[in-house]
């Protein structure tokens, strides 16, 4: 019997180091430019859950990478700024929403908000992100159904007005693929391979670099 349970014991530490290996690491340095208060309720079928919290885009690292804008799908657990989670997948589209439109809809939340770099859009764009993953009526309203949200500076910033206007306007045009970093402790986070302004800036920069380039070696 002791053989056994040794041999076990040995098959748990090489399934534990396999899924060590696969696990992937987030960290978070702050909010890209602030953020906004905002009340938030969550009715059935989510779990039932209300209170306040601060929302905003969040600048994360993935293994160690270079940081990118990430926003929050869950509300019902923290990450701490300046602290490392080894505890995440990779991108993947395994998290269950919800909200069953959740990874369309969150999509063309990303092609009809456009480009957002001041706190106030992306509070508006997180709290937007909330009402997407957890409203399940089939309308989008921040005031009524299993999600809703309300007052703090988001109210009189203007944010969940332009949340609300982003919401009821979603574009059916192209839009990028949503994925999400999930952890069983800590919040699940959004991927989308959405490049800053600055990179579209330096995209276009070396199309014409090597556009000037091919035409000096043609002549």
């Amino acid at each position: 019997m002791s053989k056994i349970r040794f041999t076990l014991s040995l098959a748990a530490l090489a399934l534990a180091g396999i899924t060590q290996a696969h696990a992937d690491s987030m960290s978070f340095s702050g909010f890209a430019h602030g953020s906004e208060s905002v009340n938030f309720s969550l009715t059935a079928p989510n779990s039932v859950l209300s209170g306040g919290g601060s929302a905003g885009g969040l600048l994360g690292s993935l293994n160690g990478g270079p940081s990118f804008e990430t926003y929050c799908v869950d509300l019902y657990q923290h990450i701490g700024f300046g602290e490392t989670y080894t505890d995440y997948t990779a991108p993947n589209t395994t998290h269950t929403f919800a909200n069953s439109h959740a990874y369309t809809d969150l999509g063309r939340l990303y092609a009809t908000a456009g480009a957002i770099t001041d706190s106030v859009h992306e509070a508006a764009f997180q709290i937007a992100v909330w009402e997407i993953a957890y409203e399940t009526t089939g309308t989008y309203g921040l005031g009524s159904g299993s999600a809703t949200f309300s007052g703090g500076t988001a109210f009189t910033s203007g944010a969940l007005t332009l949340a609300s206007g982003w919401l009821s306007g979603l574009t059916d045009g192209a839009h990028p693929n949503i994925s999400v970093l999930e952890s069983r402790e800590h919040q699940d986070m959004i991927f989308a391979p959405v490049p800053e302004p600055e990179t579209y800036s330096l995209l276009l920069a070396g199309i014409a670099v090597v556009g000037y380039v091919a035409r000096r070696r043609k002549a």
